[in-house]
């Protein structure tokens, strides 16, 4: 289901959300390697991409009194007592409602990340690859890669 369609120097990729969270992810992954205009496209793809997602951003948030009920299960998991997990369980239990809608919160966002979306991005020329780059890499840029 996803189209390419290529000018000069910028792609416009058809594809869902999630493809382009998978870009954004490979961009942020490169952002330290070396090379002047490889990292000015890496840089202007990902301001690109932040303002394109930010919508699933927002929807992924959670909120505070989810955070301070995810401190309290990272302060009992990070101590790695005997009975860490049935203390994580109890919280959770006494805190069904907030855990309940985190759950349906992220199921949300998993349905947002399957929608179909475009973005217009800048390709990164195959010559200005860095020599430390990897296939990891590429393989996750490829498709605004020429």
């Amino acid at each position: 289901m996803e189209t390419i369609n290529a000018t000069k120097t910028m792609t416009t990729i058809k594809t869902t959300k999630g493809e382009l969270v998978n870009i954004i992810n490979g961009l942020f992954a490169v952002q330290e390697l070396k090379g002047k205009k490889f990292s000015l496209t890496v840089s202007k793809n990902i301001a690109i991409l932040k303002t394109k997602l930010q919508d699933l951003e927002d929807a992924g948030k959670p909120n505070e009194e989810f955070m301070k009920l995810a401190e309290q299960v990272n302060e009992i998991a990070n101590k790695n007592e005997e009975d860490a997990k049935e203390q994580i369980d109890k919280i959770e239990k006494d805190n069904q409602e907030l855990v309940d809608a985190r759950r349906e919160q992220m199921d949300n966002v998993a349905e947002l990340m399957k929608e179909e979306d475009e973005a217009e991005l800048h390709i990164i020329e195959e010559n200005t690859l860095p020599e430390d780059i990897t296939a990891q890499h590429i393989n996750k840029l490829i498709k605004i890669i020429e």
